[in-house]
């Protein structure tokens, strides 16, 4: 199958970036994309938009434009980390980050969208937090029949002024949010960290990966996030993008032969009691997935004090792996979609890699997703309009269903930053392809 076009902007100030994709676990044929739109890429403009499909990822339409103003909700013009979740009942929501005045960014708080008709239309913004510390939201939905806990909605994000991660869920389809307990939505769980993800594993246990330093911290919640509790970090020592050798723009790190902005923030999955971590690392000079597990619920971490490479068979050392995306199929084949930068065969682009594990994590092949590698150069808007910096986004999205797995990344073979996905069919135990 080639790749299909989920987006199609009529202007270059429209590229598209940092996006988010989630399958209905109900109903598999309708599929929610969400990302960055920008207005203006000299002056990092932007806001959120979303599209959707009905026939499985086959094809795609735009939804209807986001509304920025809601009963109760400060007041905004922009909106950025796009992070999209289902319910039991059809009800799917996305979680952005709100702000003004680029292209500095002024942050104003954390608001939830719902959509009742498969992502076509959207409600006004509810507005659950408000700092100027807001940042980088993830949100998760239990969507297991089996769970104690199904069709409750996490989100996490950075609370910066509060020192850590803040905690937010619906009980009521998006009625009410609360934090832990009876707390108030945005109730900080965790202290000295960033960088949230947040998995629910199919017995409803709630795991979040968020980086502190050199580690990867993990906490966990069994009660639907009445409470959460530590467990082991997944892996300590490890190299961050942040805090190595490569060079920098904008107080960003970038790689040779690029200019895009790039970070190590983890990702993961969990199914059962198995717990994935993966994340980019710089310990070999350059940037490589390495990957961490747990088969106890985050008691211990089998692969070591600081994690073992997702890849290990022969890649190019001018080749930057980057931005790993964990999701577990529901046969439970593990599979990280990430970018690859480096010369092909010259020119430095980018291809998307989907990788998979049929033995529950021991080990990993990977294919190209791309029909042809893409120019991060071509339609690249200015970070906070820094000429000496651009962006195509912090992360890109992933999400399974028994077809297959659905990367949605950024993509330049337009002449505009685009949005483009794939069904890659998941490995069989017996190393094939399974059916599309």
């Amino acid at each position: 199958m080639s790749n299909i076009q989920v987006t199609h902007s009529a202007s270059p100030d429209n590229a598209r970036s940092e996006s988010s994709v989630v399958i209905n676990p109900s109903n598999p044929t309708q599929i929610v994309a969400a990302s960055k739109k920008f207005r203006n890429i000299q002056t990092y403009d932007f806001t959120l938009a979303t599209s959707y499909s009905a026939d499985g990822g086959l094809s795609w339409n735009d939804s209807a434009d986001l509304t920025l103003e809601g009963p109760g909700v400060t007041p905004f013009t922009m909106m950025t980390d796009p992070t999209l979740a289902w319910d039991n009942a059809g009800n799917v929501f996305l979680v952005g980050l709100t702000g003004n005045n680029p292209p500095t960014w002024d942050t104003v708080g954390i608001v939830i969208y719902k959509s009742t008709d498969g992502g076509r239309t959207w409600s006004a913004p509810q507005q659950i937090h408000a700092s100027t510390g807001d940042d980088k939201q993830w949100a998760a939905g239990d969507g297991h029949p089996a769970s104690p806990h199904y069709g409750n909605v996490y989100a996490v994000w950075d609370d910066l002024n509060a020192g850590g991660m803040a905690f937010a869920r619906t009980l009521d389809h998006g009625a009410t949010w609360i934090g832990p307990g009876t707390d108030a939505p945005g109730s900080i769980v965790l202290a000295g960290t960033v960088f949230p993800e947040i998995d629910v594993s199919d017995d409803g246990t709630v795991y979040v990966a968020s980086m502190a330093g050199s580690e990867v911290a993990m906490i966990a919640s069994t009660d639907g996030g009445e409470s959460f509790h530590s467990i082991a970090p997944a892996a300590t020592g490890i190299s961050t993008l942040e805090n190595s050798s490569l060079p920098t723009a904008g107080g960003f790190p970038i790689f040779p032969g690029g200019n895009f902005r790039v970070l190590t923030d983890p990702t993961a999955s969990a199914s059962g009691t198995t717990v994935t971590v993966a994340w980019a690392d710089f310990r070999e000079n350059v940037s490589r997935i390495y990957y961490a597990q747990s088969t106890d619920g985050g008691a211990s971490w089998w692969t070591g004090p600081s994690g073992r490479p997702l890849l290990t068979d022969d890649i190019s050392a001018n080749m930057q792996h980057f931005h790993p995306r964990l999701v577990t199929d529901p046969n439970g084949v593990i599979g990280c979609a990430l970018y690859e930068f480096g010369p092909k065969p010259t020119t430095p682009l980018i291809d998307v890699i989907m990788a998979q594990s049929i033995d529950r994590g021991a080990s990993f092949d990977h294919s190209i997703v791309t029909d042809r590698p893409w120019d991060p150069k071509v339609d690249a808007p200015l970070s906070h309009g820094d000429p000496t910096v651009t962006f195509i986004g912090d992360y890109f999205g992933l999400d399974a269903d028994t077809r297959g797995f659905h990367p949605l990344w950024t993509d330049t073979r337009t002449g505009i930053q685009e949005l483009w996905t794939d069904i890659v069919p998941a490995k069989s135990p017996n190393g094939s392809a399974g059916m599309r």
